[in-house]
């Protein structure tokens, strides 16, 4: 159920409710005049259907601003923050959202607000207005960025050797970090995208003096398709350890981290991206598993 923020400014004019039954917001046409915020339009998208909300306030003599527009679904409307009289017209509007955020429209002059939730993303409007916008609330719902399918988990290849970690399934990679140390790979580290939302994955294995090495993604228009790596025995060691790993994505492969000796294996499966990592480590790594999921255009 939508949760609704209560409406910012002044009373006057006419109470208006774009409702809270939409999926998103995708367009927001703004117009100023002398004396503040003229008018605002919403665009939603409700089960793949653009629906266009009322006019709220008049055109006049306003200057419009350009339209924000928000691609749903990967982008969605975190917040808004404005600015009203003592008389209670809004003056001043801003919108924000996961990926942008609009010119202010209008002036920053009188009482601040910010129509924000938490982890959630507005899907309607509401306020009062006649000939000018007097206040301006929101419908927030939650984020839904967990995927329809869930993720599938393939099998760590290379020794069975080490403690297990995990660091399950997100929406994407954004970063993979690896350490060397003499032998092969001692560490290795990711950034993950949950719902736009940054994740930074713990070290597994020990980081040495050389450090670590970077491969950074285009993300969300990139990603992993598949990971190729190397196994081999120490010298003086029952255990092996992966000696080489390189990243291969829907634009480029990473350069090999590592040398390439002994045992060859792929993690991949077709029509799927990688979304998340598992494996086996010590002070070194010792296996390497994925999960994946479908690749949607």
């Amino acid at each position: 159920m939508a949760q609704k923020v209560e409406a910012q400014g002044g009373t006057g004019g006419n109470q208006w409710d774009d409702g809270s039954q939409h999926d998103a917001v995708t367009k927001i046409q703004v117009g100023a005049g002398g004396n503040g915020i003229q008018y605002v339009k919403f665009d939603y998208v409700k089960n793949g259907q653009t629906e266009e909300a009322p006019l709220r306030g008049i055109k006049g003599r306003s200057i419009a601003a350009d339209p924000f527009v928000i691609s749903h679904p990967e982008e969605h409307l975190v917040s808004v923050e404005g600015w009203y009289t003592p008389g209670g017209l809004i003056q001043g509007l801003k919108f924000i959202s996961n990926k942008k955020t609009s010119d202010l429209i209008g002036y920053d002059d009188g009482t601040h607000f910010t129509l924000q939730v938490q982890d959630k993303k507005i899907i309607g409007f509401h306020g009062f207005a006649g000939d000018y916008v007097n206040s301006l609330g929101a419908y927030f719902a939650p984020l839904t960025s967990t995927p329809l399918t869930p993720a599938k988990k393939l099998p760590a290849l290379g020794a069975d050797e080490g403690t297990a970690w995990d660091d399950g399934a997100y929406d994407g990679v954004k970063k993979v970090y690896v350490g060397q140390a003499q032998d092969g790979i001692s560490v290795v580290k990711f950034v993950y995208d949950k719902g736009a939302e940054v994740i930074i994955g713990a070290e597994h294995g020990n980081s040495t003096l050389l450090g670590f090495e970077e491969f950074e993604l285009d993300y969300p228009s990139e990603y992993i398709t598949a990971v190729e790596g190397t196994y081999d025995k120490i010298f003086g060691s029952n255990a092996s350890i992966i000696n080489m790993l390189k990243f291969k994505t829907n634009k480029q492969t990473s350069t090999p981290f590592g040398l390439e000796a002994g045992t060859a294996f792929v993690l991949k499966e077709e029509g799927h991206k990688i979304v998340g990592f598992h494996g086996k480590v010590s002070d070194v790594l010792h296996q390497l598993g994925v999960y994946v999921l479908p690749i949607t255009n």
